[in-house]
């Protein structure tokens, strides 16, 4: 079990089923999944967690979980980036209320306004993102295609979705704008905002706090609220000494792995075994 050191396994009131809650991580197959998709299981047991293969035909595979989702029983999915550790069960479980209980559909931190990102903040980065199931009803992604654009440094799309000034019309940020931003379709997955937009979802945002000790971005439903984990950024160069805020890439990750094996009991090597065992066969397909 982990420690009480930083985590916050709470003893909150019953919200919702946790079997109804769905983790969704498309990911690089990183030594990070291990440890991220772990403390799922041990914050979330009864919560089922899927992995989809993000190491080819970028970037139309980020759309491919949601075929994988759209008829799922449960009644929340969670899209989760392999580098973002939870830290705080009653602080992830707010985000879950606060969808139980307003119209909103999608919750998140912008793409915009905080120290890793100055792009548009209406759409939500991924790293971190709460949605209801029901709303992925009828989206069909299978035959976009994407081209980058590079005199204006956007990704482009067949289906034509792109930012419109409308949409900024029901954007409520209710914090700081403590970094820029630009009204961009800077990433491939805006593409799936905008859609959403014009069905007229609703988008609700989460404050993208920042963590000096680990140089992170620090996701928390207010800033005056517990911190929800530690979001890394820059999986694909984890091991790279490229500075990142005056610090290594690789002396972050190390750190945080430091700090992940002392918070959670990740010493088993018969777990870590059947965890790279069961990665290997679903990169292979079985």
């Amino acid at each position: 079990m982990p420690n009480s050191k930083r985590i916050n396994l709470g003893n909150q009131k019953k919200i919702i089923d946790e079997s109804e809650i769905l983790f969704v991580t498309t990911t690089l197959y990183t030594k990070w999944l291990y440890y991220q998709s772990s403390i799922v299981k041990s914050l979330f047991p009864k919560s089922k967690h899927i992995w989809v293969d993000g190491t080819k035909n970028w970037p139309n595979s980020w759309f491919h979980w949601i075929d994988q989702v759209k008829n799922r029983p449960e009644k929340y999915y969670v899209l989760v980036d392999e580098d973002f550790f939870i830290t705080d069960k009653q602080a992830f479980l707010s985000c879950i209320e606060y969808m139980e209980n307003s119209d909103c559909n999608l919750l998140g931190c912008p793409d915009g306004f905080h120290q890793f990102r100055q792009h548009n903040p209406v759409a939500i980065n991924t790293f971190l993102m709460f949605g209801k199931i029901k709303d992925l009803s009828g989206l069909d992604f299978s035959k976009i295609q994407f081209e980058f654009n590079e005199s204006s440094n956007e990704w482009e799309n067949s289906f034509n979705l792109k930012y419109k000034e409308a949409y900024a019309s029901d954007f409520k940020y209710h914090f700081p704008a403590e970094h820029g931003c630009r009204y961009d379709n800077y990433e491939p997955y805006y593409t799936f905002m905008w859609l959403m937009k014009d069905k007229h979802m609703k988008f609700s945002y989460l404050y993208p706090g920042f963590d000096g000790e680990f140089k992170v971005t620090s996701p928390k439903f207010s800033p005056d609220a517990p911190s929800i984990g530690y979001h890394m950024w820059y999986t694909r160069q984890w091991d790279s000494r490229m500075d990142v805020l005056g610090t290594p890439n690789v002396d972050r990750y190390l750190k945080m792995e430091r700090f992940l094996i002392q918070t959670f009991n990740f010493n088993s090597p018969f777990n870590k075994l059947r965890f790279l065992l069961k990665s290997k066969l679903r990169f292979l397909g079985f």
